[in-house]
């Protein structure tokens, strides 16, 4: 299976001991359902109307949701489920680690995907987030977990879960691709080391949010110091523009990108310390 990690802007590194628990996300086996979807959670579903994106599956007495994309007059309706009665979350009482949850996903386009976000507050701040955006198919129930970073170490009061299915270039060709969720779960923070712990890997990560507009973050991981090189590229391998140019320590950074002057399309940005290199894909959307 391939996933692909999308981080803050902030990148504060927690090294997790974690448990696994069930508690206090609403209907988090999709067991209770109504007209308008399952209890405790929102979609964008319009009673009334052909296309309900959002619906129950049931196999052997148990049920999943089923978030399927439609097209209405050759335009892409993508599948939304949120969690929260309004859709604007949920309370909790404890510092999570990770969300967790299992999945199936089947695309009609290259470019449809399932993504899954989670975020955490305190009061009206924002202390913590983890998304992924899940591009390969699975055709049975597969176990995924996605990292809550946090920007400050407090323990959050209330969380939101949202899961999209949905394409990359918004392409009515992408209806009917469908996801399954099942057993959605946090996992909760049991222990806590420095945030300054060593990097080991050279890494560059997806960055976030994609697709974008105008401005993305992307982060990347340098394990000893040396000359780096972060540059930004058109499809077809034009330089757009050099984010970062100079030497570096080793350690976790964040460059913020800003393509206003630029065209929707796909872009390549590509980091390089000494032989290290790595390439990634985004996608500018206006």
């Amino acid at each position: 299976m391939k996933a692909r990690y999308l981080s803050l802007k902030f990148l504060f590194v927690f090294a997790l001991f974690a448990i696994s628990v069930k508690a206090q996300i609403p209907n988090s086996s999709f067991e209770q359902w109504s007209s308008a979807g399952p209890d405790g959670w929102i979609t964008n579903n319009i009673e009334g109307f052909s296309f309900i994106t959002v619906s129950q599956n049931s196999v052997s007495g148990s049920s999943s949701a089923k978030l399927e994309t439609k097209s209405i007059q050759n335009i892409l309706i993508p599948a939304i489920l949120s969690a929260g009665e309004n859709g604007g979350g949920f309370p909790i009482s404890q510092k999570y680690s990770q969300l967790s949850l299992y999945y199936k996903f089947s695309k009609t386009t290259s470019t449809a995907f399932l993504t899954i976000s989670v975020g955490v507050t305190k009061g009206e701040e924002a202390i913590g987030a983890g998304v992924i955006a899940i591009n390969d198919e699975a055709s049975g129930f597969t176990h995924i977990s996605i990292p809550i970073t946090y920007v400050v170490d407090e323990v959050p009061d209330s969380a939101v879960i949202l899961i999209q299915v949905s394409d990359q270039e918004t392409n009515p060709a992408a209806a009917g691709s469908y996801a399954e969720i099942d057993d959605v779960s946090f996992q909760v923070v049991s222990g806590v080391e420095d945030n300054k712990l060593s990097v080991t890997d050279f890494s560059l990560n997806q960055n976030f949010p994609n697709p974008f507009n105008p401005t993305t973050t992307i982060n990347y991981n340098l394990p000893e110091s040396g000359f780096v090189s972060l540059k930004v590229y058109d499809i077809i391998g034009n330089e757009i523009s050099t984010l970062v140019n100079k030497r570096q320590t080793a350690g976790k950074y964040s460059v913020e990108f800003n393509a206003s002057a630029l065209p929707s399309g796909v872009y390549i940005y590509r980091l390089q310390s000494g032989s290290q290199v790595q390439t990634r894909k985004m996608t500018l959307l206006k």
